[in-house]
C-alpha cells in the first residue's frame, strides 16, 4: 500500500484535497488541510519526506520548490513529489517522475480533478521507452541508477539499445530495442549485475521475501545479523528484496522495523489465519503456535509472495528468519 501525503493551503485547496484522497482510496492518504497543520511547512515536509511513497501539494508551484528543496537527496531516494493548482487544472509532477511514480500519479490525479498532467520528462514527451519507469512498474530495483541517463539519451537519439534478460520474455521488446548480448548500450534484466554493454543498466527483478519472526523487546542487531548471514550464503542481491513479512501482531515491533529500515523494503502483515492458509511444508513448533496462533511464522510469512522457500527457519536469541523466492517473467 502507498502512503500518500497531501497539503493544502485555502479552502478551495482543502476541496480538492478531498477529491485526491478519494481517487485514492486504496491507498493511505494523510491529508493536512489549511487550518490544522500544527508544524511549520518545513517540518511538515521533511517528515511527508521519511514517512511517505508521494507528496502532493495542493497550491503555488514555487510553495512546494521551495519546501522540498532542503530534502532532495537522489532519483532513487526521493518521493514521488507533485504540485496542482486548487482548482486541479494543472497536475505537475515535480520529483521522481519515473522511479517513483510521479508522471503516473499526476495522469490519475488529473483524471480524478479534470485537468491536464504535465509532464516535462523527455522520454515520456517522445513517446520513447523509459528503462526506470518500466522497471518500477514492473517490479524491478534499478542497480545502478547512473546509467539511466545514457540509456535514456541512446533512445532520444534513435541509436538502437539492447536488451538482455536472464528471465524468460513475455511480449514484444519495445519500439528501438534489440535483443542483443553485446554493444554500445544495453538493459540487463538479472538476478546479479553483469556488464555486456559498454553503457549497462542493470535492472532486478525483486523477487526474494524476508519472513521474520521476534519475540517483544528482541535486539534488532539479532535479526539483521541473521539476515546478513542468509544473503551471504544465498548470494542474493539486498535490491531483490521485494519485502519483509510477519504476523500482524508484531507491528510495532523493532527488530523487525529496523530490519526492514536496513534492507530498504516495506513490511507486510498477515493474520494468523492468512499465513495458516500458506501452502507449504513448514517447520511446526506447539509453542510458537500457542502463543501466535500459526505453527510457524517466519516460514510462512515469507511464502507469501507465491514463491518456494529458500531458506528454511534460522533462529537466533528471540528472532527467526527464512526467504522465499517467487518466480519471473518479463512483461512488454
Amino acid at each position: 500500500m502507498m502512503r500518500i501525503s497531501v497539503i493544502s493551503f485555502t479552502q478551495n485547496g482543502d476541496r480538492l484535497s478531498g477529491v485526491i484522497g478519494s481517487a485514492f482510496a486504496e491507498e493511505e492518504v494523510i491529508r493536512t488541510v489549511s487550518s490544522n497543520r500544527g508544524c511549520t511547512l518545513s517540518e511538515w515536509t521533511e517528515n511527508a519526506f521519511k514517512e511517505s511513497n508521494a507528496i502532493i501539494f495542493v497550491g503555488a508551484a514555487g510553495i512546494a520548490v521551495r519546501a522540498i528543496a532542503p530534502y532532495v537527496r537522489s532519483k532513487d531516494k526521493d518521493p514521488a513529489v507533485i504540485v496542482t493548482d486548487e482548482k486541479g487544472g494543472f497536475v505537475i509532477p515535480l520529483l521522481s517522475g519515473h522511479i517513483g511514480g510521479a508522471n503516473r500519479l499526476a495522469h490519475r490525479i488529473a483524471a480524478a480533478t479534470g485537468g491536464t498532467a504535465v509532464i516535462t520528462t523527455a522520454t515520456d514527451i517522445n513517446d520513447v521507452w523509459a528503462a526506470d519507469e518500466w522497471a518500477v512498474e514492473n517490479g524491478c530495483a534499478v542497480y545502478n541508477k547512473e546509467e539511466i541517463k545514457h540509456i535514456s539519451g541512446a533512445m532520444l537519439r534513435g541509436e538502437r539499445v539492447g536488451i538482455l534478460s536472464r528471465f524468460p520474455v513475455c511480449g514484444e521488446l519495445p519500439a528501438g530495442t534489440v535483443s542483443s548480448e553485446s554493444g554500445k548500450y544495453g538493459v540487463v534484466i538479472s538476478d546479479k549485475p553483469e556488464y555486456p554493454f559498454e553503457h549497462t543498466l542493470v535492472l532486478i527483478p525483486k523477487v526474494i521475501s524476508i519472513g521474520a519472526g521476534s519475540r517483544a523487546g528482541a535486539e534488532p542487531e539479532e535479526l539483521i545479523s541473521l539476515y546478513r548471514s542468509s544473503r551471504e550464503r544465498l548470494g542474493f542481491e539486498q535490491c531483490a528484496v521485494e519485502f519483509v513479512a510477519t504476523i500482524d501482531i508484531k507491528r510495532g515491533e523493532k527488530s523487525i522495523e529496523q530490519l526492514s529500515e536496513h534492507i530498504g523494503c516495506g513490511i507486510r502483515y498477515y493474520s494468523a489465519a492468512e499465513l495458516n492458509s500458506a501452502e507449504g511444508s513448514f517447520t511446526g513448533s506447539d509453542f510458537v503456535k500457542k502463543v501466535t496462533g500459526v505453527d510457524n511464522v517466519c516460514e510462512r510469512a515469507a511464502s507469501m509472495n507465491g514463491g518456494r522457500l529458500i531458506l528454511k527457519k534460522l533462529s537466533g536469541r528471540g528472532v527467526t528468519l527464512s526467504a522465499a523466492r517467487r518466480e519471473y517473467t518479463v512483461k512488454f
